[in-house]
């Protein structure tokens, strides 16, 4: 649909939401080169803790909100009017987004201001060069943004999720939405769909048990993170150091996500209860 034919207040919301990607992506960037590239992480005055500490919790739950958002936007993306629901799911998410990114510019900024750059930095320039482009994506999408915040705390929509569809819906809805051409990626995608509300609301899924849930998935991925880095730094000279260092991972990541969810869990509605499935 055309921007021309949305409703005022949808576009106004649109255009917070696609700010608020580019800020997301120019702050990956940021963390992403400053603290992967190995020539550059020791020029960072915010490669030691707790900085890094910082960058790496906000590292762990940004993509996903921000994924969901795009999923959320992109679910409606055929109506020219938002339901008050929807407004009020992708509006949180673009907050819990930007105070994140928020956060870990500021500690960012606190480490130049603190540390300074090491005499041998070549490349602070390009350093703080991405920090200045993610502060101002930052202050520009949450200068887009407060028109919404505002508009929709005036209406007093705190309840506006009460019974309405989870995340879980969302992705659905967005597979069932899929191009029917060609036909058999959309039939792929509706099948996807199908298996992924039935897990939703199965006895081992994220509806009846959302802790279990999220610290199993949360330590699979702690895992993975370990198995990265054996990759990339090479195997451990031992398998006690080996299972340690997953352990570590594992237990590091499932506290997080934990953390992460009961932070932010309920004020995006992740799921609902079944009782309402």
């Amino acid at each position: 649909m055309r921007r021309s034919e949305r409703d005022p207040a949808t576009r106004t919301l649109l255009d917070a939401a696609n700010a608020t990607f580019v800020a997301v992506i120019c702050f990956g960037l940021l963390v992403g080169i400053s603290t992967q590239l190995r020539n550059l992480r020791p020029q960072a005055p915010w490669e030691v803790d707790p900085y890094d500490a910082v960058a790496s919790f906000a590292m762990m739950f940004v993509p996903i909100v921000a994924v969901l958002t795009w999923v959320r936007c992109a679910r409606w993306r055929h109506e020219a009017v938002y339901p008050p629901f929807a407004v009020v799911e992708i509006s949180r998410g673009c907050v819990v987004s930007l105070f994140a990114i928020a956060v870990t510019d500021a500690a960012y900024l606190v480490a130049v201001a603190q540390r300074g750059f090491p005499e041998d930095a070549s490349l602070r320039v390009e350093l703080l060069g991405l920090l200045g482009v993610s502060v101002a994506t930052l202050l520009v999408a949450s200068l887009l943004l407060a028109p919404v915040w505002s508009h929709r705390r005036s209406r007093r929509s705190e309840n506006a999720l009460s019974g309405e569809r989870d995340a879980v819906d969302d992705v659905a809805e967005l597979l069932r939405s899929a191009p029917t051409d060609p036909t058999a990626l959309h039939e792929l995608c509706v099948r996807t769909a199908g298996l992924l509300v039935a897990l939703a609301g199965s006895n081992a899924g994220p509806r009846r048990h959302p802790w279990l849930f999220v610290a199993t998935v949360s330590c699979a991925a702690g895992v993975a993170m370990a198995a990265s880095e054996f990759v990339h730094e090479g195997l451990p000279p031992n398998v006690g150091i080996g299972i340690l260092v997953v352990a570590l991972f594992g237990a590091i990541v499932t506290v997080s996500g934990m953390v992460g969810y009961a932070l932010v869990g309920r004020y995006l509605h992740l799921v609902r209860s079944p009782q309402r499935a």
